[in-house]
């Protein structure tokens, strides 16, 4: 492991616009942007015969990346030092045949996660022993014949577009929540945006564990999709705290507050620092296509974290794809108390002990070994720390 360590000495820049406000429900918050002193720590953490090619999660005091390649987890200290490496591609008890993502649930009493392969299969593991404690394949419904409606759940998928995370929680009812994704083969338009794509268009489904039944989807689309349709840029980050769910639209200035699970409550929320909004805005269904044009230069928001020990909302944001060039916006009480830069293509994972931790989107790799980037963020202001 190399240890850098630099002081960067950010002062937050004011900002007032705020796109593609709702009439029909409050704002709420104001812009309160305090300077900040951030210092930061870069851990390069090399890993052996590892692809480079996966996910990051944290849980306490330890984070864990997962190889969609070879289907190892490795956990890591907040020091850079990796304290074990388990699972391993193969069909035995403890094995993995493949995977596509794994992420822990959020809200679990019992500590488990999840692991997804891109046959729909689902894998629940404990994540203190270890143990694969229950494997099954995921019933969307799609051999049913209804009438096609986007509030039946045979018209989606589980989100696959993982870069920016995903988000597993259960519901009153034990039943797993994730993001979900509409199978456009699956509509009666496979080609074209449809009217009722973005007025009735679910966001979210149920999953139930013992049965492995999808039992419903639910959640909206927030207005800017109807006006500007951008079906290549429908992902989101969601939390849940109490009895209320955060949404985070990739392309939406605002976070959306609901009552769970779907009553809207208000929004908050300011548009990033120097991000480019100037999406693709088209009802041709081509999603590859116009990702990549849209790659060449958009932004993105790319996560929301709520950190109970500070009662702050963070979202990072990537100004530009072309550059990398990436922000992360701090809001207290649903006020923005700071906008400030971070690391390229980061990616925050949690906070512990009085520091925020973060990867980096892309890989360090050469030809004998590769290395993954953990960044160590102490940030400094008067409302973050008070």
């Amino acid at each position: 492991m190399h240890l850098k360590r630099f002081p960067i000495y950010v002062f937050c820049l004011l900002f007032l616009s705020c796109s593609n406000s709702s009439e029909d429900i409050p704002h709420k918050g104001t812009i309160d942007l305090e300077a900040c002193l951030v210092q930061i720590d870069t851990m390069m953490v090399s890993l052996e015969d590892a692809s480079g090619m996966g996910n990051f999660y944290m849980r306490d005091s330890v984070i864990t990346f997962v190889d969609a390649v070879t289907s190892v987890f490795y956990d890591i200290d907040l020091n850079g030092n990796i304290t074990s490496s388990y699972f391993r591609k193969g069909n035995g008890k403890n094995e993995i045949p493949s995977l596509l993502y794994a992420y822990p649930i959020g809200n679990d009493p019992y500590d488990r996660a999840v692991i997804l392969d891109n046959s729909n299969g689902v894998t629940i593991f404990e994540i203190e022993s270890k143990n694969i404690v229950s494997r099954g394949i995921a019933d969307f419904g799609w051999d049913q014949h209804h009438i096609k409606s986007y509030r039946l759940p045979e018209l989606y998928n589980f989100s696959f577009f993982t870069d920016f995370g995903v988000s597993f929680y259960l519901d009153p009812d034990s039943k797993l929540l994730f993001q979900a994704n509409i199978v456009n083969r699956n509509t009666t338009m496979p080609n074209e945006v449809e009217k009722r794509r973005y007025i009735d268009g679910a966001v979210l489904g149920r999953l139930n564990m013992e049965t492995n039944e999808v039992e419903d989807v639910f959640g909206y689309f927030p207005d800017i999709y109807e006006s500007t349709p951008m079906p290549h840029l429908e992902f989101f980050q969601y939390v849940i705290q109490g009895d209320k769910l955060y949404m985070n639209h990739t392309v939406d200035s605002l976070i959306y507050v609901y009552q769970y699970p779907d009553t809207p409550l208000y929004t908050f929320g300011y548009e990033c620092r120097d991000i480019d909004r100037s999406y693709t805005v088209t009802k041709k269904i081509d999603n590859s296509t116009y990702f990549k044009k849209d790659l060449e230069h958009v932004g993105f928001n790319t996560g929301l974290q709520f950190i109970p020990e500070l009662n702050v909302f963070c979202r990072t944001y990537i100004k530009s794809a072309a550059t990398g060039e990436t922000g992360m916006q701090i809001y207290k009480d649903y006020d923005l108390i700071a906008d400030i830069d971070v690391p390229v293509f980061f990616k925050l994972l949690g906070y512990c002990d009085g520091c925020f931790y973060g990867s980096s989107f892309v890989p360090i790799e050469t030809t004998n070994k590769t290395s993954i980037i953990i960044y160590r963020l102490k940030i400094t202001s008067l409302s973050i720390n008070n």
